[in-house]
């Protein structure tokens, strides 16, 4: 790589980039693209919706409440809604935070986030929580603790992930459905945009899998970048190689990663390239 590549400033160079989310937080990352000298078109490919029965999740919120448990752990901005809504109160629980997305908006609802992993996924989440039980946060192995119990309010699809490296470090999880991640019908003009994607941005395993339902195949050189290694993996299993990985698995850190690719390609044949990563680690 030469000095003139490493000084290249991150650019999307004009690329219409497809952003699989919607309102507020799709326009925020809209903006982003935009920043970086991109075209940025809003299709929601993933929704999220409330349990078929939110019985068992009201009930431990209803425990949350009562001190049951020592901590939660909000694996997404999803959970923490649906702990917000359902009428989750400050104080009664440690709060462990994947991102800064997520810690955001539980302290905008009054909640104080005692954790957040330096890099923001479940794993990491895990061996955070496991390093503070280990500081003296927990009981003794074996012993029944109420600081030992963790909720974990995650998505019918989550992967065990979280609650399998909290049970081998001692704690006792509880999964609850916090809400259902479901794939948004097709539209008409998916025909139409699908030959002038030239990138997209791909923020989970579910939203992977939408992208391949919907948009596949992509048109030939139309770059994927991937908020994490788990994301790059299931876009690997499903044929949509990621061009690039991000390092900070954020939708910022993504769409930057993304740019810094591009601008990489477009710097001329002595330009760095990189390797479609096929492994993952998102949350």
């Amino acid at each position: 790589m030469t000095l003139a590549n490493v000084a290249d400033p991150p650019t999307l160079g004009g690329r219409i980039v497809l952003v699989p989310r919607g309102g507020e937080r799709g326009e925020r990352i809209a903006e982003h693209v935009r920043t970086l000298g991109g075209e940025a078109v809003l299709v929601p490919l993933i929704e999220q919706l409330p349990p078929h029965d939110s019985a068992t999740l009201h009930a431990a919120i209803a425990r949350v409440n009562a001190g049951h448990y020592g901590w939660v752990a909000v694996t997404s901005v999803h959970g923490a809604d649906a702990l917000i809504s359902g009428g989750a109160l400050p104080g009664r629980a440690r709060i462990a935070a994947v991102g800064p997305a997520t810690a955001e908006r539980l302290e905008a609802a009054g909640f104080d986030v005692d954790l957040i992993p330096a890099e923001f996924t479940g794993a990491r989440l895990a061996e955070r929580l496991a390093a503070e039980r280990a500081g003296g946060a927990g009981g003794a192995a074996g012993d029944p603790d109420p600081a030992d119990r963790v909720l974990l309010p995650l998505s019918d699809l989550a992967d065990q992930t979280v609650e399998n490296g909290l049970r081998e470090a001692g704690f006792e999880p509880e999964r609850v459905t916090a809400y259902r991640t479901v794939p948004v019908a097709a539209l008409r003009a998916d025909a139409e945009l699908r030959p002038r994607l030239g990138a997209v941005v791909v923020f989970s395993s579910s939203g992977a899998r939408a992208l391949a339902g919907r948009f596949a195949p992509l048109p030939p050189g139309a770059l994927v970048a991937a908020i994490g290694e788990p994301t790059a993996r299931e876009l690997a299993r499903l044929g949509i190689p990621a061009a690039v990985v991000a390092a900070e698995h954020t939708a910022a850190g993504t769409v930057l990663a993304l740019a810094e690719h591009c601008a990489r390609l477009s710097s001329g044949p002595t330009a760095f390239t990189e390797t479609p990563n096929r492994e993952g680690t998102d949350a």
